[in-house]
C-alpha cells in the first residue's frame, strides 16, 4: 500500500489519522498515513535521516510537515533534488513528494493561510503575530500580497534567529508595499503587544503554544483590542490563547479548523495530484465535520 508520511511532533494525537482514512476513501484512493515523531529542537541528523529514509522508501508518496518546516530545509536542502519557488523564497518546506529516487520540496502555507485569512479577515490595516515560525511568515508573505496590505505587520518570537529569518523574507515584501514591518523578540508574555493595536486588528498565535505544548503566549489578564480577530492557529491542545479571547465579547475568535483542512488539501495536491484545492478543502471539511473537537 502506499504511504504519505505525516511529520510532527506529536502526530499520534492529530485528527488527521481518523480524517485521512475518510478522505482516501472519498478520493478513491487507498493510501495510508504514517506518522513520524521528531521532538522539537531535532538535530540536523536527525532530520537529514528522515529525508533520507524517505527518498528509500518505495512505497512513500511524499511526506507532508507541520513542525520542523525551517529546521528540516536548513539540514537537509543539499539531499533536496527540486526546490519549488515559494520554499526557495521562504526558506521552508512543508510537503516532500517522492518520485523514484528524487525529491522535491514545497511550501504550500502561504497558500492554505492565505485563503483563511481572506475569509476571516477580508481586509485590516495591522497585524500582530505571535510566533515568527513558517506558518507566521506564511501569513504575513500573504497579507503583503493584497491589493491593499496592511500598513503594519508586528511579530514576535523568543528566538532571534526565528525573528531574522522571517525579517529576511517578509522585509522585500514590506518595502514593496509601503508597510512597515516589526519584529520583537524575547521571552514574552506578549500581553503589551496585544494590547497595543488598534481596534480591528488581526492577532495571530502561531507559535504552537496550546497544542504540542501547553501554555499561551500571553497570560489570562491580556486584553485585545476592541473588536480584533483572534486566530489561534491550533485546532487541538488546551487552547490556552482562544480560551482567553473568548472571554472579551467584542472579539471574533477563530480557531484552527479551517486551515486544518485548506492546510491538508495544499499539502496533498503535489503528493497525490489532487484537483482545485479549495473545493478539494471544502470537501474535507465536509466529511471531517464529524470529528470536528
Amino acid at each position: 500500500m502506499s504511504t504519505v508520511w505525516f511529520v510532527g511532533v506529536s502526530t499520534g494525537q492529530s485528527l488527521i489519522n481518523r480524517a485521512f482514512p475518510l478522505w482516501m476513501a472519498d478520493l478513491g484512493r487507498d493510501v495510508r498515513l504514517v506518522g513520524r515523531d521528531l521532538p522539537v529542537g531535532a538535530s540536523a541528523d536527525q532530520y537529514r535521516t528522515l529525508v533520507e529514509e524517505l527518498r528509500a522508501d518505495d512505497n512513500a508518496l511524499g511526506a507532508v510537515i507541520t513542525t520542523h518546516k525551517l529546521a528540516l530545509l536548513r539540514a537537509a536542502r543539499d539531499l533536496i533534488d527540486e526546490l519549488d519557488p515559494l520554499a526557495a523564497e521562504c526558506g521552508e518546506v512543508n510537503v516532500l513528494r517522492r518520485k523514484a529516487t528524487t525529491i522535491a520540496a514545497y511550501a504550500r502555507d502561504p497558500l492554505s493561510t492565505g485563503r483563511v485569512a481572506d475569509e476571516i479577515w477580508p481586509s485590516g490595516d495591522q497585524l500582530i503575530c505571535l510566533g515568527a515560525g513558517g506558518t507566521a511568515i506564511a501569513v504575513g508573505r500573504h497579507l503583503l500580497s493584497r491589493p491593499v496590505p496592511p500598513s503594519r505587520l508586528t511579530f514576535a518570537d523568543p528566538d532571534p534567529a526565528a525573528g531574522r529569518h522571517l525579517r529576511e523574507v517578509l522585509a522585500p515584501w514590506a518595502a514593496r508595499s509601503g508597510a512597515a514591518l516589526d519584529v520583537v523578540t524575547g521571552p514574552g508574555p506578549w500581553d503589551a503587544l496585544v494590547a497595543s493595536g488598534p481596534p480591528g486588528t488581526l492577532v495571530v498565535n502561531a507559535t504552537g503554544l496550546g497544542k504540542d505544548r501547553p501554555g499561551s503566549p500571553v497570560t489570562p489578564a491580556v486584553t485585545f483590542p476592541p473588536a480584533a480577530v483572534v486566530w489561534e492557529l491550533n485546532y487541538r491542545g488546551d487552547l490556552a490563547f482562544l480560551r482567553h479571547a473568548q472571554t472579551q465579547k467584542t472579539l471574533v475568535p477563530y480557531d484552527g479548523w479551517s486551515l486544518f483542512c485548506h492546510g491538508w488539501a495544499a499539502a496533498l495536491t503535489p503528493v497525490l495530484a489532487l484537483p482545485d484545492e479549495p473545493t478539494t478543502a471544502t470537501r474535507f471539511a465536509e466529511l471531517a465535520a464529524p470529528l470536528r473537537p
